[in-house]
């Protein structure tokens, strides 16, 4: 998919739309890009799913829709959440994205709620190989579409000093095409601008989303898309421009990424 965003009967065709399902995770990744280390619990809601998705089936169209976080798999109703998006039309395929170690636990309408599956594999906190055999197994008896996704490095992902210009880490940024994110109310072009609202208290950050409530929705959610304007949220970030670290585990409770 590229950065055209063509519409189609009304709706902006993108590649996928994610939903972080939990904030916290069960491990600690150094340079998680999500920040789940540093960022206190929190769960989704259903209804606040089906609300934000409610807003957007009218006007956009993603191949898939991903469940993910932190680690979706923390949360008890996530089945539930599954049901909700396959409920709302938003896109022909739900998925979720995990590291796969609470999978043994997990709510057995899961299996039956999903069409795709990516299994996160780090090195620095190996799957036993019961649990992957066990997902395996699933993913191939509900026809789950399993992806393997192995993780050496983290780039490492947060700037050590904000930028005075953030135009080229913007242009240079994959993510802005491939990771966006839907969550209270507000269309973000990645994942990270209310993560480091939440991690900075820069509650302004907010403002790099677009409110889904409100006219116009389409063409503001197309020019959104499309913009070639730097998110305030970049000035705190490398994009795509950060070295690559081995992967490895924080100890507990300690400074993220120290």
């Amino acid at each position: 998919m590229g950065a055209g965003y063509e519409i189609f009967e009304g709706r902006i065709a993108t590649w996928a739309l994610e939903a972080h399902v939990a904030d916290h995770c069960n491990l600690r990744c150094a340079n998680c890009c999500t920040l789940s280390p540093s960022l206190a619990p929190r769960l989704l809601s259903a209804a606040d799913l089906a609300r934000d998705l409610a807003l957007l089936r009218p006007v956009l169209a993603p191949q898939v829709f991903k469940l993910t976080g932190g680690e979706p798999l923390l949360h008890p109703g996530l089945a539930e959440l599954a049901g909700v998006a396959r409920a709302s039309g938003i896109a022909p395929e739900i998925s979720v994205t995990t590291n796969g170690h609470l999978a043994t636990r997990a709510d057995p309408a899961l299996w039956r709620a999903i069409d795709r599956m990516t299994l996160s594999l780090y090195p620095s906190a190996p799957l036993p190989p019961a649990t992957l055999e066990f997902i395996r197994a699933h993913c191939e008896q509900h026809g789950i579409a399993l992806r393997l996704k192995p993780a050496p490095a983290f780039q490492v992902m947060d700037a050590p000093l904000p930028h005075a210009d953030a135009t080229q880490v913007f242009s240079d940024c994959w993510l802005r095409h491939r990771c966006h994110m839907v969550r209270d109310g507000r269309f973000y072009l990645c994942t990270r601008p209310p993560h480091l609202a939440d991690l900075h208290d820069e509650t302004a950050l907010h403002d790099d989303g677009v409110a889904l409530p409100g006219p116009g929705l389409l063409p503001r959610l197309h020019g959104y898309l499309t913009r070639q304007e730097a998110l305030a949220s970049c000035r705190l970030c490398m994009g795509a421009g950060g070295a690559a670290q081995q992967h490895r585990q924080l100890a507990p409770q300690g400074p993220r990424n120290a």
